[in-house]
């Protein structure tokens, strides 16, 4: 990572995926979902705060991460996070802010430990 990437937060790797960047997004309820339409999620991750969100499974394999400040590698969004493929942080602590869209870069090199990073206005991430 460049110096144009502050690290914000940090959580639990659900599987090793090197490094994955893309547009952050919130998704608070059913509603946020259902507000989608025909959105392109191919560059989206997704933020959510609870572990079960269910609510996601509709458009959980079109994502390109999702982090969860909370959760464990037994949830169920870490189960369905892995049959879809979908590179995932769990139990996140963000010590920084994310807001929609913030281009976002996950370390996620590391089997156990991630890192959420936010680019600077203007940085570019490969």
């Amino acid at each position: 990572m460049s110096g144009d990437v502050k690290e914000v937060g940090t959580g639990i790797n659900l599987f090793t995926a090197g490094e994955v960047s893309g547009v952050a997004r919130w998704f608070n309820d059913t509603a946020d979902v259902l507000s989608i339409d025909d959105d392109d999620l191919e560059d989206t991750i997704a933020f959510v705060s609870k572990g079960g969100m269910t609510f996601l499974s509709p458009i959980l394999p079109d994502l390109r991460a999702i982090v969860c400040t909370a959760g464990s590698r037994e949830s169920h969004l870490a189960i369905l996070s892995r049959e879809s493929d979908v590179p995932c942080v769990l139990a996140a602590d963000l010590t920084g802010t994310v807001s929609d869209g913030d281009t976002v870069v996950l370390d996620l090199a590391d089997s156990e430990t991630a890192r959420v990073s936010v680019a600077a206005a203007g940085a570019v991430t490969a």
